[in-house]
């Protein structure tokens, strides 16, 4: 059985649970990424199918 993993580009971090409660367990902010499936936007709140890989991009806000 392959668990779903986010791609961060350095690093993949298995998914345990929803996008968000992985990022926050990993000691990331959920809030500073953008995730994509297959090239498609998902929201955090998203629980991945088994072997999901998501894209997590890192955005710059503020002004």
């Amino acid at each position: 059985m392959k668990c779903a993993v986010i791609d961060l580009g350095d690093e993949t971090v298995p998914v345990k649970g929803t996008l968000e409660e992985t990022m926050i367990s990993s000691g990331r902010s959920p809030d500073a990424y953008i995730f994509l499936i297959k090239g498609v936007p998902v929201p955090e709140d998203t629980v991945p199918e088994e072997g999901t890989v998501i894209t997590a991009i890192r955005v710059a806000s503020g002004g």
